[in-house]
């Protein structure tokens, strides 16, 4: 897992246990004197580490949990476990990639921690903070993973989803979908191949999001019984392939 995967999945977990916004959490807040930790909370997030099965870490000593103070001290313990635990030369592999602009870095954090429950390995291609960002750098940064299959599936978050849709499907390969609920995500799945999430993060709270990634993800692609559903998307295969040609 690389580093900034490991910060984002940190972040985003301290965030739920302290239930703060992921964005108002900094690398150097102290736990207890700026987020209001109790020791009780620390405790639980080491739980929650030493449980997640992405970062496969094992037991934390408890010599450790002794010295952590800030949210940096969590990240280089759990950095330092991560080297030492992937042999040089291993490939990561990954389930899904997401990224955000700043609009999105609260419900992408979130939908992280929902990711990491279910056991799915995330590639968070960022951004981090909330300091504003153009979203087409993040499109395409997802869009090109997963239309090089370097993972299967993405998601993109952006203000109204409306950004993200339109930079990704610029990337040939991808068919992003903007969806506001479950039915949507589903069917475009199901019907359209969709293989890139777009929400809205000013559009749909973090509930319904959720219930749209979980229809995204739980759903196969059906070529119809008569073939329809796979030839259209073998059309749009021939536009992309003819370009700008008259």
């Amino acid at each position: 897992m690389p580093p900034a995967d490991a910060t984002a999945r940190i972040l985003a977990l301290i965030a739920e246990v302290l239930e703060l916004d992921p964005s108002d959490i900094q690398l150097e807040s102290h736990l207890f004197n700026d987020l209001g930790a109790s020791s009780l909370d620390i405790a639980e997030m080491v739980w929650r580490i030493e449980d997640d099965r992405a970062f496969n870490v094992g037991e934390i000593p408890d010599d450790v949990l002794d010295d952590i103070r800030r949210v940096q001290d969590i990240v280089d313990f759990i950095e330092g476990r991560l080297d030492e635990r992937d042999a040089p030369g291993e490939e990561v592999t990954y389930a899904i990639a997401i990224g955000s602009d700043h609009a999105g870095v609260g419900l992408k954090a979130a939908l992280v921690a929902f990711l990491s429950k279910r056991g799915v390995s995330v590639l968070d291609v960022g951004p981090q903070g909330s300091a504003s960002v153009d979203y087409p750098d993040y499109a395409e940064q997802v869009g090109r993973k997963v239309a090089t299959q370097e993972v299967p599936c993405g998601v993109l978050i952006c203000g109204t989803g409306l950004g993200m849709s339109i930079a990704a499907n610029k990337v040939a390969g991808v068919r992003a979908a903007l969806v506001s609920e479950p039915v949507s995500a589903r069917l475009a799945r199901q019907h359209n191949d969709a293989n890139i999430l777009c929400l809205g993060a000013r559009v749909i709270g973090e509930v319904l999001a959720v219930a749209c990634l979980e229809a995204f993800l739980d759903t196969e692609f059906t070529p119809g019984d008569d073939g329809r559903h796979q030839r259209r998307i073998n059309r749009l295969h021939d536009i992309e392939l003819r370009g700008d040609a008259p």
